[in-house]
C-alpha cells in the first residue's frame, strides 16, 4: 500500500474593512461571520467666551463609544449602516449603527469657553473629540467622524 497524499487546507485570510461613507456594505462570498466594530462621532469642542473682560477657553468633545460585537452573516446580503457625523462647536457626535449590532453612540460636546480649536480625528474612540475654543467668540473644533471597521477571514 502506498501513502496516500492529504490535500493541504487553503490557509484563512484576515480581512478588515474600513467604512466611513456610504449607506449599505455587501457581504463577500464564503463569509458567514464577521467581527463588526463599531466608532461613535466625537463631540464638538465648545466655543470660547469672554466673561468680564476674561478670555473663557471652551473643554473638549468627548469621543464617541466604540462598540465590538460578532455577527453571523449570509454571503451576498447588503447590511444597512450609517455612520456618525463629528458634533459642530458645542454639539453632540452622531451615532454609528450597524444592522444587526450595537449602535455606538456619539460624544458629548465640550462646554462653552474660549481659541478656535482644531477637528478631532476620524474614529480615535478617546481621541475623537474637537478641541474647545481658547478666546472670546471664537468656535470649538468639530468633533472627527465615526467609523465601521469590519473583520472578516477568508480563503
Amino acid at each position: 500500500m502506498g501513502a496516500s497524499q492529504v490535500p493541504a487546507s487553503p490557509v484563512a485570510k484576515r480581512n478588515v474593512v474600513t467604512l466611513t461613507s456610504g449607506t449599505s456594505w455587501t457581504v463577500p462570498a464564503g463569509v458567514t461571520n464577521i467581527v463588526a466594530t463599531l466608532f461613535g462621532a466625537g463631540g464638538g469642542g465648545g466655543a470660547g467666551v469672554t466673561i468680564s473682560t476674561t478670555a473663557v477657553t471652551g473643554n473638549q468633545g468627548h469621543g464617541g463609544q466604540v462598540i465590538s460585537t460578532s455577527l453571523t452573516t449570509t454571503p451576498g446580503a447588503s447590511i444597512a449602516y450609517a455612520i456618525g457625523a463629528g458634533g459642530g462647536t458645542g454639539a453632540a457626535g452622531g451615532t454609528t449603527t450597524f444592522t444587526g449590532a450595537t449602535s455606538a453612540t456619539g460624544g458629548n460636546a465640550g462646554n462653552t469657553g474660549g481659541n478656535a480649536g482644531t477637528a478631532g480625528s476620524v474614529g480615535m474612540s478617546t481621541g475623537n473629540g474637537g478641541n474647545g475654543g481658547g478666546s472670546s467668540s471664537l468656535s470649538g473644533g468639530a468633533g472627527g467622524a465615526g467609523k465601521i471597521e469590519i473583520e472578516y477571514w477568508s480563503n
